[in-house]
């Protein structure tokens, strides 16, 4: 790993009282990332999130969506909201649920089989919505539906409305839908804010419709908890919308006013959830149920449980299908390790029988991490052919790179660092040449491993129980606005203990108090001839027993 270190003196000038109150250290993380003013480092620790709403203009075919679903209300004709099987395309599901239950419209809920539906709506899926749901008026798709060409046909054949609501990337044609709602349409306005994630699409259709109906936005309001929880998930950036959403979604999960939340505290045995419990802990937990072969549809009725003892069962549950996804996932990325080598060059293709299909793009995101190479991971599906993911690291657009291989690929979709894909069993060596062969050249000579900067250089006496508290003034973090990240000197290491019972992690104390841990380093503290005096990572507080130490967790 590559660390870098450009410091950049913020200069003196008057601040705001909310401002001034702040630790400087947190100040000069903003300036170094290019939030330089006061005017912006308000904004950005403090954003409203109807102002951020009022900055753009109202998403495409916004106006025909609202125009639809305003007759399905006057009406109450039948929705079926065609939702994806991720956290993102749940939390949409339970946002356009929700929102439209409460305006009495009656609705339904369907999502594909991860194994055998795959990712979006298709022709068969529409068919089992119109056997299931006969009385369907108007479709709903949520976190998908941007490339549903042949799904949205056949609604379309079987006189459905349809609405497509999106964030994904789209293809030379959209569907031919009542209305196409995706910020990433190449004709929407340049002012639009392009990042949301599904739910947060979704979200603003409701906001909007209610809006228009001249209803009270609150239970729209309400439903920022679930938009965040799809927001932080999907590792959009959070910045403009998305930060505004998240920092209201996780005061609102906090609050204790949605059951689903209060439980995942006591199951979970946490006092308070940020992102980063959200991303770590709740996340995978509901990316698991389909990873691991269940029905995501299922997930939107326990976001919508009230009853206690129905919650703590089915979270419980959650997290005991996670523990077999981790292990299942532990086993596929050592295989692929092993067969791929220590090596590889240009574009990691791992392909192997024994290869889950909802673990692959786990394994394909750690293949990405351990190499800072594109990494495809397929599995062999039904037909014989090798479906799977792809995660690329930064400098490698990811999309654009399907899109030249696209002659060898029976589907794909996705974005410049994640995409799914199938490829053709017949084509897959010539697939696996072509994209090396463009991975190699977007590499160059300086390869895709990226310097990772650090935010600030202190010694360990600086490290205090007040400073290390006033940093969660800069959350929530998440993809693009990381985690600060932070260099240690520490001059004075007094003692060293091994822990683990294989005595595998190492922690150094420090005579300010700080205590210095490193995960699985025992080894290589053991052969040091004396303690390390430089250390890169996060600062953080442990309580124990009630007792509060200053800890700072080393790379």
């Amino acid at each position: 790993m590559k660390y870098v270190y450009n410091k950049i003196e913020r200069p003196a000038v008057p601040l705001p009282i909310r401002l001034s109150a702040i630790d400087p250290i947190c100040l000069d993380i903003l300036y170094n990332r290019g939030i330089k003013t006061p005017v912006e480092m308000e904004e950005f620790l403090f954003p409203s999130l109807t102002k951020q709403l009022r900055a753009h203009p109202p998403l495409l075919d916004m106006d025909k969506a609202v125009s639809i679903l305003k007759a399905v209300v006057a009406n109450k004709e039948m929705v079926t909201i065609y939702h994806d099987y991720d956290v993102d395309g749940v939390t949409a599901g339970v946002t356009a649920l929700s929102a439209l239950s409460q305006l009495g419209v009656p609705v339904n809920h369907y999502c594909n089989d991860r194994i055998t539906g795959g990712f979006g709506i298709n022709a068969a899926g529409v068919d089992e919505i119109v056997a299931k749901f006969p009385d369907t008026k108007v479709l709903l798709t949520v976190d998908n539906g941007i490339a549903g060409i042949e799904g949205v046909s056949r609604a379309k054949e079987l006189g459905l409305k349809v609405i497509i609501t999106d964030h994904h990337e789209p293809g030379a044609k959209l569907p031919d839908a009542d209305a196409v709602i995706d910020h990433k349409r190449v004709d929407e306005s340049a002012r639009q804010d392009k990042n949301c994630c599904g739910a947060g699409v979704v979200w603003k259709l409701m906001l909007e419709l209610y809006i228009g109906l001249g209803r009270n936005v609150e239970p729209v309001m309400d439903l920022l908890d679930i938009v965040a929880l799809g927001t932080i998930a999907d590792v959009v950036p959070l910045i403009g919308d998305n930060r505004a959403i998240v920092q209201e979604g996780l005061k609102r999960i906090n609050s204790g006013a949605r059951p689903f939340f209060q439980m995942c505290l006591e199951v979970l045995e946490k006092e308070s959830i940020d992102a980063m419990t959200v991303a770590f802990r709740i996340a995978p937990m509901i990316n698991a149920v389909s990873r691991m072969g269940g029905d995501a549809s299922k997930l939107i009725d326990l976001f919508m449980e009230t009853n206690a003892d129905d919650l703590r069962a089915g979270i419980i549950a959650l997290d005991d299908i996670n523990e077999a996804r981790k292990e299942e996932t532990r086993r596929e990325t050592e295989l692929a390790k092993e067969l791929v080598g220590k090596a590889p060059v240009g574009a990691i293709v791992f392909n192997h029988e024994s290869l889950q299909e909802g673990i692959v793009g786990i394994v394909a995101g750690q293949l990405k991490e351990e190499f800072s190479l594109p990494a495809v991971v397929l599995a062999k599906d039904k037909d014989g052919n090798w479906k799977g993911s792809a995660r690329s690291p930064e400098g490698f657009m990811l999309k654009e790179a399907l899109d030249q291989c696209a002659e060898y690929l029976i589907s794909y979709g996705g974005h410049a660092k994640a995409a799914g894909l199938t490829v053709r069993a017949a084509d897959l060596d010539k697939f696996k040449e072509k994209l090396t062969k463009l991975a190699l050249e977007a590499a160059g000579d300086k390869g895709f491993e990226v310097a990772i900067p650090i935010d600030a250089v202190l010694g360990a006496q600086d490290y205090t129980e007040d400073m290390v508290r006033h940093l969660g003034i800069l959350e929530p973090f998440g993809e693009g606005f990381r985690q600060p990240l932070f260099g240690l000197i520490a001059d004075n290491i007094t003692g060293v203990r091994y822990m683990g019972t294989e005595e595998q992690h190492v922690r150094y104390q420090d005579e300010s108090g700080l205590q210095v841990i490193q995960w699985n380093k025992g080894d290589e503290a053991k052969a040091r001839k004396a303690p390390p005096k430089k250390f890169v990572g996060y600062p953080g507080l442990n309580v124990f027993r009630g007792n509060t130490t200053v800890q700072f967790i080393a790379e």
